[in-house]
């Protein structure tokens, strides 16, 4: 976690506009054992409107012998994802 915080989260925070980091946590999923990130950032703007909306992500990095697979998951703020999100993350396997 403390890599998360000193590494991935600063390039996650580059590009972005907005960026509020809500979390860092470790979960465990049934391909093992990942670091969770949690924060918001703003969307582009609408091209027609020209609106910001908030969105809010959870980027789960999982590690296996020395291999990074990164899932990240996005939406519009106040949506409930928690269940579609926990489905995506618990079907990730590795191939062998």
């Amino acid at each position: 976690m403390a890599s998360a915080r000193a590494v991935e989260v600063p390039k996650i925070k580059l590009p972005l506009h907005g960026f509020a980091l809500t979390g860092v946590s470790v979960v465990s999923r049934p391909a093992g054992t990942a670091v969770l990130i949690r924060y918001s950032a703003d969307s582009p703007p609408d091209p027609v409107t020209g609106k910001v909306y908030k969105d809010t992500f959870e980027r789960y990095e999982f590690y296996r012998h020395g291999t990074e697979a990164v899932v990240l998951l996005g939406g519009p703020a106040g949506a409930d994802n928690v269940d579609p999100w926990r489905t995506v993350t618990n079907s990730f396997r590795w191939l062998k």
